[in-house]
């Protein structure tokens, strides 16, 4: 038996009773975990709807949780009225009798605070990958060539190298000198 049929044969056997839990999960680098009757799963996908239909706006700064936050009282209504159906399905059922009002709000409640949640998570990424391109640029911009690189060498290369071409620049310059002379005499 693998690690995978062990998480999922409880799972399994539950869903084959009509208990399945249904859980909203992100496994990095949080968790959120919300368990709840598979009977109002259309109730919490229309809320979760909602929330994940707002538009987003990238702008080059970390405010995703503050976007995620305003997401929540722009869904009241519609949290409100899958509240008020999830009540009403759970009521219709013995199976259910210890779910209140109250457990049914503080699960939409608990749906909307994992959205806020990821909006929060979403700006820590947001700010590492700022946080590391920055970084990079900043090695690169202290490691980077500086323009043209010339190549410094001891005095003592220079005066070596001075004197091995110093004849041959002293027998041009004659020669030029020369060259010149005969062009002035010739006029």
């Amino acid at each position: 038996m693998t690690s995978l049929s062990l998480i999922l044969a409880p799972l399994m056997a539950l869903q084959g009773v009509g208990q399945a839990p249904v859980a909203i999960a992100n496994d990095t680098p949080e968790t959120w975990t919300l368990e709840y009757p598979r009977l109002i799963q259309p109730f919490v996908e229309d809320y979760r709807r909602c929330l994940s239909g707002r538009m987003r706006q990238v702008r080059g700064e970390a405010d995703f949780e503050i976007q995620h936050r305003s997401d929540v009282p722009s869904c009241e209504e519609v949290s409100l009225q899958a509240q008020d159906a999830a009540t009403a399905a759970l009521a219709g059922r013995s199976e259910y009798s210890d779910y209140s009002a109250d457990d049914v709000r503080e699960i939409f409640e608990h749906i909307g605070r994992i959205h806020i949640a990821r909006g929060a998570d979403l700006d820590q990424q947001f700010t590492f990958f700022l946080d590391r391109s920055q970084a990079a640029q900043e090695q690169y911009e202290e490691n980077k060539p500086r323009g043209l690189v010339l190549e410094l060498h001891d005095a003592s290369v220079v005066k070596a190298r001075t004197d091995a071409t110093a004849e041959a620049a002293e027998a041009a310059h004659q020669r030029r000198e020369q060259e010149t002379e005969a062009r002035g005499a010739n006029d």
